[in-house]
C-alpha cells in the first residue's frame, strides 16, 4: 500500500519560514490523510508492514485475576475429605480421560480442543510480584522493567497483514476489563490499549465535541509546520511523534468497527452471555483478533477469596465457564482456533486445604493452566498432583517454560535478547524451556 506523505511548509528552513503558501501545501496534506486514513503510517508494533501474510497467529489472554482454584476448576479431586472443603465432583468431557469440575460444563463441551497443564510451579507468593513473573516470565528485581507476554507478542509480530484482515492502524496489543501490563524497556509503542468495559467499546476513538475533521485537518497541520526545522527522529521526541501517528491511524482506521459489538447477532451475544462484561469481553476479543490483533486479553477478577469461598468464587468460575467455552467454540467454528491461541491463567493458584474462614489462600506449587488452539494438542493433560493435589506428581512447568512455549508456539524465539533500559543484554523469557510434549509438533 502507498504511503501518502505530508508536506512539511518549512522542510527547508526554521519554523519562522513558514508561508501562507506553505501552510496551505501542509493544510491539504493533513486533510487528505484525514480522508485517505489508512495509508497513514502505521506505527504501532514500532516498525510496520513488512510482508504480506508473514504470520497468521494470534492470543487471547483470559486473566484470572486473584488466583483461581485449580481443583474447582481444571485439576478436579474426589469429594470426600473434609479438611478439602470440594463442592464439586469430577465432569466427564469430550475428550478421553479428562475431566474438568462439575462447575464448567460448557468448556467440558469442548475438551477434545483443550490443553491443561496440571503441573504449573511459581515462585512468587504476593499477587504484584507474582502477575510479574506470570506476565513477564522475570521476577522482579531492581529497576529492570521487563515486557510482559502481550508487549512481546506486539514487538514480535506487530501489525502485519494477515488473510482474515488487513490491520489497518487496530493496535496490536489489545487490554479489556484491566489495565493490562507494562511494555519495559520496548517502550510506550508496546503498551496496550485500553478498554475498560466492552460493552461501551473503545474510548476516545472520536473527535472531542465540537472538533469537527476540518478542524482537526487545521490543527494537525500547523502542529506539523510548527514542528518542522526542529530536530527528531531520536529520544523522547520520536516516541511522541510515533505515538501520535499510531493515534491518528487507529483513529481513522475502518478496523474501528470492530469494538462495535451490537453488529453481532443476539444469539451469539447470549451465548457469550449478554448482560456479562467478561463473556462479551470474550466475543470482542473475537472481532479483535478477527480485525487483526495479535494479543488480546480479558481480565476477571477477584479469586482472591480468604474468607468465604463459596459461593463467589463459584460464579467466578461459572463465568469463566461460560465466556471461554462460547470463545473456543466460536473460534473453532469460524476456522480461526488453528491461528488463535486461548490460555486461561492467573498469577497462582489457591490451597486446596480450606482456611479457617471458609476461604482459600495462595498456592504456587501445583496450579493449573488450561490452552486451547494455536499449535497445542487437543485434549490433551500434561503434569499431575497428587490426590489431595498439595504437591506436582510428575511434569513440573516453570513460568518461564509456559511463557517460553507459548512464544515458540508463535515463532517467537523466546532466548531471543534485546538491550533493556541500561544497556544490558535481556531475553525475552528468562531461562525458559520449550514444552514439548504439550505442542502438536514440535
Amino acid at each position: 500500500m502507498a504511503c501518502f506523505k505530508l508536506q512539511h511548509a518549512a522542510a527547508a528552513g526554521p519554523i519562522g519560514a513558514v508561508t501562507r503558501r506553505g501552510m496551505l501545501r501542509v493544510s491539504l496534506g493533513a486533510a487528505l490523510g484525514t480522508v485517505l486514513g489508512p495509508s497513514l503510517p502505521r506505527l504501532f508494533g514500532g516498525e510496520g508492514v513488512k510482508a504480506k501474510h508473514a504470520n497468521e497467529k494470534s492470543v487471547i489472554l483470559l486473566w484470572l485475576r486473584g488466583g483461581p482454584f485449580q481443583t474447582d476448576s481444571f485439576d478436579p479431586k474426589l469429594l470426600g475429605n473434609d479438611k478439602l472443603g470440594l463442592k464439586f465432583e469430577p465432569m466427564d468431557t469430550t475428550a478421553d480421560g479428562m475431566q474438568l469440575g462439575a462447575c464448567m460444563p460448557r468448556l467440558a463441551e469442548q475438551g477434545h480442543h483443550l490443553t491443561l497443564i496440571r503441573s504449573m510451579r511459581g515462585l512468587e507468593m504476593e499477587h504484584s510480584l507474582a502477575s510479574y513473573y506470570m506476565q513477564t516470565g522475570y521476577r522482579a528485581t531492581g529497576p529492570i522493567q521487563s515486557p510482559a507476554i502481550g508487549s512481546i507478542v506486539s514487538h514480535e509480530l506487530g501489525p502485519l497483514p494477515m488473510r482474515r484482515a488487513e490491520p489497518d492502524g487496530i493496535p496490536p496489543y489489545i487490554s479489556i476489563g484491566g489495565a493490562g501490563f507494562s511494555a519495559g524497556h520496548f517502550g510506550s509503542a508496546h503498551r496496550p490499549y485500553l478498554v475498560w468495559n466492552p460493552l461501551r467499546g473503545g474510548e476516545n476513538l472520536g473527535l472531542p465535541q465540537g472538533v469537527s475533521a476540518a478542524a482537526q485537518a487545521r490543527r494537525l497541520a500547523w502542529l506539523t509546520a510548527l514542528e518542522a526545522g526542529h530536530p527528531g527522529g531520536h529520544g523522547a521526541a520520536e516516541q511522541i511523534h510515533a505515538g501520535r501517528r499510531a493515534a491518528l491511524a487507529f483513529m481513522q482506521s475502518k478496523q474501528r468497527a470492530a469494538f462495535d459489538l451490537a453488529a453481532e447477532p443476539a444469539d451469539l451475544r447470549e451465548l457469550y452471555g449478554k448482560s456479562d462484561e467478561f463473556g462479551q469481553g470474550c466475543l470482542l476479543a473475537r472481532r479483535l483478533v478477527t480485525a487483526g490483533a495479535r494479543f488480546v486479553q480479558v481480565e476477571l477478577g477477584n479469586f482472591d477469596q480468604h474468607e468465604r469461598h463459596y459461593p463467589t468464587h463459584e460464579q467466578l468460575l461459572r463465568r469463566l465457564d461460560r465466556g471461554m467455552g462460547a470463545l473456543v467454540r466460536d473460534l473453532d467454528d469460524r476456522g480461526l482456533l488453528d491461528q488463535t491461541t486461548v490460555v486461561a491463567v492467573g498469577e497462582f493458584g489457591r490451597t486446596t486445604l480450606i482456611n479457617k474462614n471458609l476461604g482459600r489462600d495462595h498456592f504456587i506449587n501445583g496450579f493449573s493452566v488450561a490452552i486451547a488452539g494455536g499449535g497445542f494438542k487437543r485434549g490433551f493433560v500434561h503434569g499431575s498432583t497428587t490426590k489431595d493435589g498439595q504437591e506436582i506428581r510428575d511434569n513440573p512447568v516453570t513460568i518461564p517454560d509456559l511463557l517460553a512455549t507459548i512464544c515458540y508456539d508463535l515463532g517467537i524465539d523466546p532466548n531471543k535478547e534485546f538491550n533493556d533500559q541500561f544497556g544490558r543484554p535481556i531475553k525475552l523469557v528468562d531461562h525458559g524451556r520449550v514444552v514439548r510434549e504439550v505442542l502438536a509438533s514440535a
